[in-house]
């Protein structure tokens, strides 16, 4: 390649990279579905009026299925049911953290309640983090044996902590108290390996 053809081609993907830029910002800064915002009603701004404000937020099933489990811990900060409803509820929208404060909340109202443990590890385990959320599925073990939960823990085990002595003897406890076919199912193919 000669000198001229290459800065020929340097130049066309120069001036190819600047439109690309160029084009970039203006999408950007344009008005498309990424960025445009709902407008807000002139009713909702002003200041004090929560009930508009709250109307909004209400139209989405999420958020008003949000606000109905508030309203019931707001009614019984201590009921279990609720707090970890609303933990699920915000792990399955990946609001991890206000997740895990629920169910700290739940755990503080309940400690000898098995669910909360489990719904701790499930979400430890969302993020990666296999050594808390084994330990969690141990405790909620502890609290209550369950095949379920065993399958849960002996998968972390087997394919993210390398434990496969551990793997095995959690799919062997959980097929022996499993009542569920489907589950008895996976457990048996997991054994078989």
């Amino acid at each position: 390649m000669t000198e001229t053809s290459r800065r020929i081609v340097l130049t066309a993907l120069g001036l190819g990279l600047g439109a690309m830029f160029a084009l970039s910002v203006a999408w950007r800064l344009g008005d498309h579905p990424l960025v445009r915002q709902r407008p807000v009603s002139q009713a909702a701004s002003v200041p004090g009026d929560a009930p508009s404000s709250m109307a909004q937020m209400a139209e989405s099933p999420e958020a008003s299925a949000i606000m109905s489990l508030m309203q019931k811990m707001k009614a019984d900060p201590h009921d279990v049911d609720t707090l970890l409803e609303l933990a699920r509820t915000f792990a399955e929208q990946g609001d991890n953290e206000s997740a895990k404060d629920m169910v700290q909340r739940a755990v503080v109202a309940a400690p000898s309640d098995y669910r909360a443990p489990y719904l701790m590890g499930v979400i430890l385990a969302r993020e990666s983090r296999w050594e808390e959320a084994a330990s969690q599925l141990e405790r909620s073990i502890a609290l209550k044996d369950d095949a379920a939960t065993r399958y849960s823990l002996a998968v972390i085990y087997r394919y993210h902590l390398k434990q496969e002595n551990k793997a095995r003897a959690n799919y062997e406890t959980a097929a022996r108290i499993c009542e569920d076919a489907a589950l008895a199912s996976m457990i048996k193919a997991e054994l078989e390996k």
